[in-house]
């Protein structure tokens, strides 16, 4: 088997731990923003504008929290390194860059 593929059968144990902490950094970020988003939107002279980018922020936020937690979800089910469009295996390079990755590059 080329070695530049993940096996979804045989995950790294190191990818799972690093997932997890992908996973702690993303929900700490959100916690950060929504705590500056709360605290913007109780402040009378903020501008609309700022809570915009700031609810933008939050959602990204949200977003990112999602993705980690489907990439857990995925290695749990022995799926993770595959992707989820065509069932071709993601390339190891491709999991380095974005753990998260759920679709390999033709289907991105």
């Amino acid at each position: 088997m080329d070695q530049s593929i993940q096996s979804p059968s045989n995950v790294d144990p190191a990818q799972i731990a690093a997932l997890h902490v992908d996973l702690a950094v993303a929900r700490d970020q959100l916690s950060r923003v929504t705590a500056e988003y709360e605290t913007i939107l109780s402040a009378q002279d903020t501008l609309q504008e700022d809570r915009d980018a700031t609810a933008q922020l939050v959602a990204e936020a949200r977003a990112g929290v999602a993705r980690v937690e489907a990439a857990l979800i995925r290695a749990e089910a022995g799926t993770y390194g595959r992707c989820e469009h065509c069932g071709s295996a993601i390339p190891q390079e491709r999991l380095a860059v974005l753990p998260d990755a759920s679709t390999c590059v033709a289907c991105a």
